[in-house]
């Protein structure tokens, strides 16, 4: 009978088995259970925590990555204005410079024209004193010697031929 005890079901045993396995699950969840899952809970809001701000940080990173090229991009519009800038202020230089030499080459030449016609008009009065000293010598000539109207003609004559040649 004693095999019979081991192998046979007894109700008593299962329920008192059932109750302690109740108590310890009630005793477990309350004492167990709860801490955990407020640790869970706890560790699960960090973790929250940790992703947001790591969320957070990223957008900032790609705002001032967006700030960062719109200033690199203004920095490159403001390099390329004063290229062009500069490049105009050599321009205007450059036709100034040109504007400049002109002017002064106008006026080296009006000196020069100015020079050239002092110097004609210096060659004209030596001619008029070389065609006065030569009227005296012909009227010195004429009053030497008698003269009719063709011989003076002919002095005249001769006398414009050698003026044409000394110019």
């Amino acid at each position: 009978m004693q095999s019979l005890d081991i192998i046979s079901v007894n109700i008593w045993n299962i329920l008192i088995s059932l109750a302690n396995l109740l108590i310890i699950f009630l005793i477990l969840k309350k004492f167990l259970f709860k801490p955990v899952q407020k640790v869970m809970n706890t560790r699960r809001e960090q973790v929250d925590k940790i992703y947001s701000e790591a969320d957070e940080s990223r957008a900032a990173a790609t705002q001032m990555k967006q700030e960062y090229e719109q200033r690199l991009a203004n920095a490159r519009q403001e390099a390329d204005s004063m290229i062009k800038t500069a490049a105009l202020t050599a321009q205007r230089r450059g036709d100034q410079i040109v504007s400049e030499a002109k002017s002064q080459a106008s006026h080296v030449k009006q000196k020069a024209e100015e020079e050239i016609a002092q110097q004609k008009k210096q060659m004209l009065q030596d001619v008029r004193s070389e065609i006065s000293d030569l009227a005296v010598d012909i009227a010195s000539k004429v009053v030497a010697r008698e003269i009719n109207q063709k011989d003076y003609e002919g002095f005249v004559d001769d006398f414009i031929q050698n003026v044409g040649e000394s110019k």
